[in-house]
Formats: structure tokens, sequence, C-alpha cells
């Protein structure tokens, strides 16, 4: 494993999605020094270590129509220790669920006339699913968005991949993590 594992190297690029069919809807962001996740989501609370945070980056929004979403974001710290504390906080149930809140309420705040009627979190092999369902003049209709993280060296990774109505396949999740732990490895 390299000494270094950047930022950038542990957020999806083309090359580690599942299947075909993918459009990148934007471009990502990318900063250097100080302006990490505390920043940026309102999920991680107080003791993120936002004081060490070295670089982060994040993978443009992937969509597969009609409606299957992959996006990541990754984090690198000044040390292991801040990277396992970051670690422990976006993987806990919690970032889940407010992160599946915000995405809930991004949704929202899009010019529809989607309103959310209520949020489920489960426990999965690599993460949580959050589920939520919004309601609009067109029905019901429930999201659900694997949340996952992973962890080299300093570098700290968390993905979100969802799907309507369905659910994000998890042999698909597996497989991006896997490509994601593999290339930044080699």
């Amino acid at each position: 494993m390299p000494d270094v594992v950047s930022a950038t190297d542990i957020v999806p690029g083309d090359a580690d999605l599942p299947g075909s069919g993918w459009l990148a809807i934007d471009e990502g962001f990318g900063i250097d020094g100080g302006a990490g996740p505390g920043t940026m989501l309102d999920c991680v609370g107080p003791d993120f270590p936002e004081h060490a945070v070295l670089e982060s980056a994040s993978s443009p929004h992937f969509v597969r129509p009609p409606a299957t979403l992959v996006h990541g974001m990754g984090v690198r710290f000044m040390t292991e220790d801040h990277a396992a504390t970051a670690h422990g906080i976006l993987a806990a149930p919690s970032f889940a669920e407010c992160l599946g809140r915000s995405v809930a309420a991004d949704i929202e705040a899009d010019g529809t006339d989607a309103e959310l009627l209520g949020v489920d979190l489960d426990k999965t092999a690599h993460g949580y699913r959050v589920r939520f369902t919004g309601g609009s003049d067109r029905g019901v209709r429930p999201v659900n968005l694997d949340v996952a993280t992973l962890r080299l060296r300093t570098a700290v990774g968390v993905l979100w991949c969802g799907d309507t109505p369905g659910t994000f396949p998890d042999d698909d999740l597996a497989a991006l993590l896997g490509r994601i732990r593999w290339r930044a490895v080699h």
C-alpha cells in the first residue's frame, strides 16, 4: 500500500462504476486545506476532526437513468488516529440518517412538489440503507440510499448510492468498494 492515499483516491471514478450507462452530471469538488466535510455537511457533529483535514474531494454525481445515483466524498487527515475518529463518525447510524434527511431536503428544494413523508434506517453488510418516502401529485415513491464508508491509512471515504423505487444492488456496492480500494493501493 502506498504511504499516502489521497482524498481523490478514495472517491469513485468512471471506471469503478458497475455496469454501463452512467452520466456525470457535475464535476464534484476538490479542496485542499481545512475546508473538510464539517463545513459541507451538517451531519458530522462537533467531534469530527475538521482541524486535522489536509484535503478533501468528491466524485461527480453519477446517475444512471432512470433513477440510480452514486456519489462519494473523501477526506485525508494528518494522522491515522484522526482518520479513525472520522471513520467512526461517518460509519455511525446517526450520520447515515442525517445524510438521508439532507438528500431528501435537497430533493424537496429542487423545484419539485415532492414532500418528505418518512425516513427509515436499516443496517446492511456495507453500512446503512436509508429509506425515505416522498409524496407528490404523482403519488408516493420510496427512495433508497445506501451509505457506506471505507478507510485506507489516513484517508476516509463515504459513498452514497441511491435508487428508486428499488434498492442499489448489494453486489454492485461491494464491487464498487472493492474497485476503489484496489485502485487506491495500486
